[in-house]
């Protein structure tokens, strides 16, 4: 019996130490997973930032008027594919692009192969635009007959420009990440009237946690945590500036952010995070994911760091990198 006993124990203790070894391996493959894509992305990373980099109120042209922009072709999605094209009508000369369906794909898969199947399956429509060049890159908004589901949106003129265009598309994902049902409740009444003062601040007086502008965040959403722990002591003096952008005249609204942004550099990743705390999150998402992890404490660098503290998001940042760094390789 003793012998018997003697022998189980031994055979327990082998079992134990092959399921420590196989644990071991596999979180071992994973902490590799999580530094390779990183350490082979260093040059990449740094391009996509620089992409970024620019002052977006100073236009150096004082007669500059913003480009005509046009929708040229809708897709449904359906998994990871587009199918059911709806063209718009548009100007003779745009004809090629709104029939270039190997472009609009291409532009589709950079999409597809940027963000995992499951962190996108809010994403119901596929659209091609363009107001030329360096302007617009990428968009999203919800569909008009269920606000649950969103469209991505891509200028086709745009495409060649691949590091700006992943910045901007990791940018726009961020605002579906940080937007969709699960994070914002789903407001008809907003949607339907976004330019209702007065309903927009009825509702954000009834709205217990932030109120993004088109919905009442959730008590736990990523939005909510963001902004009361970063935009609290600045909301006030943000939305004064902010109401000036109903005037017919722009020019104190911008002169107001770029103001807004050198008292507080501080705080911001980039002065286009100065717009609104929905863009301050979406910009500082996407340095999380392309700048290395920071070192300092200033504000901008803790809003980065709010991302690592949620191992779903930090499992994403490794996905995007590897997908890039394999499938673009520089």
């Amino acid at each position: 019996m003793k012998r018997n006993l003697t022998f189980l124990i031994v055979l327990l203790a082998i079992g134990l130490f092959i399921f420590l070894g196989i644990a071991l391996g596999r979180y071992s493959s994973r902490m590799m997973a999580a530094q390779i894509p990183e350490a082979a992305c260093t040059l990449t990373m740094a391009d996509i930032i620089q992409s970024a980099k620019g002052n977006v109120y100073e236009v150096d042209d004082p007669n500059y008027i913003e480009p005509a922009s046009y929708n040229l072709v809708t897709y449904s999605v359906s998994e990871d594919e587009i199918i059911n094209p709806v063209f718009d009508s548009i100007p003779s000369d745009l004809k090629d692009e709104q029939q270039d369906t190997a472009l609009q794909k291409e532009a589709w898969q950079i999409f597809t192969t940027l963000i995992p199947s499951d962190d996108r399956q809010m994403v119901t429509q596929y659209m091609i635009f363009t107001d030329g060049s360096e302007s617009t890159l990428a968009a999203v908004e919800q569909t008009e007959d269920d606000l649950t589901n969103w469209i991505v949106e891509v200028d086709l003129a745009d495409l060649d420009n691949k590091d700006a265009l992943f910045f901007t598309l990791i940018h726009e994902y961020a605002h579906l990440l940080t937007l969709n049902e699960s994070q914002v409740s789903v407001d008809e009444e907003v949607f339907n009237d976004p330019y209702n003062i007065a309903l927009l601040e009825s509702k954000a007086a009834a709205c217990p946690n932030y109120f993004d502008g088109s919905g009442c965040s959730l008590p736990n959403s990523y939005i909510n945590t963001f902004h009361q722990r970063f935009w609290v002591d600045i909301n006030d003096e943000w939305e004064k500036i902010d109401s000036l952008q109903y005037a017919d005249d722009l020019s104190p609204y911008y002169d107001g952010l770029y103001n807004f942004y050198l008292n507080h550099q501080d705080q911001f990743v980039d002065d286009y995070s100065t717009t609104h705390p929905a863009e301050d999150i979406a910009e500082s998402f996407a340095y999380f994911v392309f700048s290395p992890k920071p070192e300092e404490n200033l504000i901008k660098d803790q809003k980065i760091l709010f991302f690592y503290e949620y191992p779903e998001l930090i499992e994403l940042r490794e996905q995007i990198l590897n997908n890039i760094c394999t499938s673009f390789p520089e």
